[in-house]
């Protein structure tokens, strides 16, 4: 079982969402609880990964049995704020 961590940031983007894409993204972090790293690894960033939904990307972080929800945000948005 994984724990899912939200950061600030993370919900800051969650208020900016409206009702269906938040549906999509229940969905989606649901399909993440199965198999953390079964989607997308992003490159340089070890352990970081991404699922695309609608015109948005979420991305988190997988440390042992920890997923940290980092940020959900337009896909031309997503990839300039990454670490």
């Amino acid at each position: 079982m994984f724990d899912l961590i939200y950061t600030q940031t993370f919900q800051r983007d969650l208020k900016k969402l409206d009702g269906s894409s938040k549906k999509h993204l229940e969905k989606a972090i649901e399909k993440l609880l199965e198999n953390p790293k079964r989607f997308k690894p992003l490159e340089g960033a070890p352990n970081h990964f991404r699922i695309r939904f609608e015109n948005y990307r979420l991305v988190y972080k997988v440390e042992g049995n920890k997923v940290w929800l980092l940020f959900v945000r337009k896909r031309d948005e997503v990839y300039r704020n990454l670490p």
